[in-house]
């Protein structure tokens, strides 16, 4: 922790990273969250903040054991956008790093992992990788495994030019594992307007500014979730709601690259000599994306879809 002394005398703590957590219910995932961020080897100090949404578990003791500062807020009060940048007001480090209450660092490092590409002054962003939880059925496994490679990627500002594809070929960019350089997000914050995927938004204001954005997929974190077809179709309809309300210009490919997603899969699955499982994947795609799909029409559908 850093101690400086401003022009009026008066002394104030500045952190190298302020870590920003979201939090409701997060029970023993959240416990194990807290414990890993305790083992981290990061050579710098960091805080973490959490943000409380009406949690009615033991997570706010589980915060208070790790020296945590806690900010609550009610559950209507909870915004994607809104709740992130009131967590980045409340910080005092030089760089964001946003994690979701139920993403599980699978290495003591990380943090200087998942930093380290800020090191470079023209990087504003940098994204780390998801690897589904071990206990994942076959369909979340490839799913985590194709849209999260073990390649990084360096963006700039020419992917920005066409949204639609920026946002299906991007998945990686996520919330659940970021870094943000605080002065970046001074400039731009999250659109408080924007629902949901919100991180793809921010991306996009970064890229056209000119910064650069870097996925880095050697810092990992375990992270999945395991939907019901219901839950599934739920979500995807607001992705793409969201989608629709944020990519509003150019191409994205949807099907020619939904086809290719369900190709690979299908290959995954021989390999694995799960030929049983591929009835359900199939059924789990068709649900995946006839709910992205209806979602970008949203303002066109019937109430009973929308809710």
């Amino acid at each position: 922790m850093k101690t400086i002394i401003d022009e009026s005398g008066v002394a104030a703590m500045f952190f190298d990273l302020s870590i920003i957590v979201l939090v409701k219910n997060g029970g023993e995932r959240l416990k194990l969250l807290m414990e890993s961020l305790e083992k981290q080897s990061f050579s710098g100090n960091f805080e973490v903040i959490a943000i409380d949404s009406g949690s009615e578990d033991e997570s706010i003791q589980i915060l208070e054991k790790y020296n945590t500062k806690i900010y609550e807020i009610k559950p209507e009060e909870f915004h994607h956008s809104r709740t992130r940048n009131l967590g980045a007001q409340k910080s005092d480090g030089e760089v964001l790093v946003y994690l979701t209450q139920d993403a599980l660092p699978i290495n003591n490092d990380l943090l200087e992992k998942l930093v380290k590409p800020l090191k470079d002054p023209d990087v504003a962003v940098s994204y780390g990788r998801q690897i589904a939880n071990p206990e994942s059925d076959d369909v979340n496994t490839f799913f985590y495994s194709y849209f999260y490679p073990d390649e990084r990627k360096v963006l700039g500002k020419t992917v920005a030019n066409n949204p639609k594809k920026f946002y299906i070929d991007h998945i990686y960019v996520s919330d659940v594992c970021s870094a943000i350089k605080k002065d970046v997000w001074k400039k731009l914050r999250f659109t408080d307007d924007v629902p949901m995927s919100e991180d793809k938004d921010f991306a996009l204001k970064v890229l056209k500014t000119g910064y650069k954005i870097v996925y880095e997929p050697e810092a990992t974190v375990y992270h999945s979730h395991d939907y019901s077809l219901c839950s599934l179709f739920k979500r995807r309809f607001q992705d793409g709601s969201a989608f629709s309300n944020i990519a509003l210009e150019g191409e994205s490919g949807f099907f020619g690259r939904g086809f290719k997603f369900v190709t690979e899969e299908m290959k995954f699955l021989i390999r694995k000599k799960k030929i049983l499982g591929i009835p359900y994947a199939l059924l789990y795609n068709f649900i995946h994306f006839l709910g992205f799909f209806l979602g970008k029409y949203e303002k066109y559908m019937p109430g009973f879809i929308k809710n």
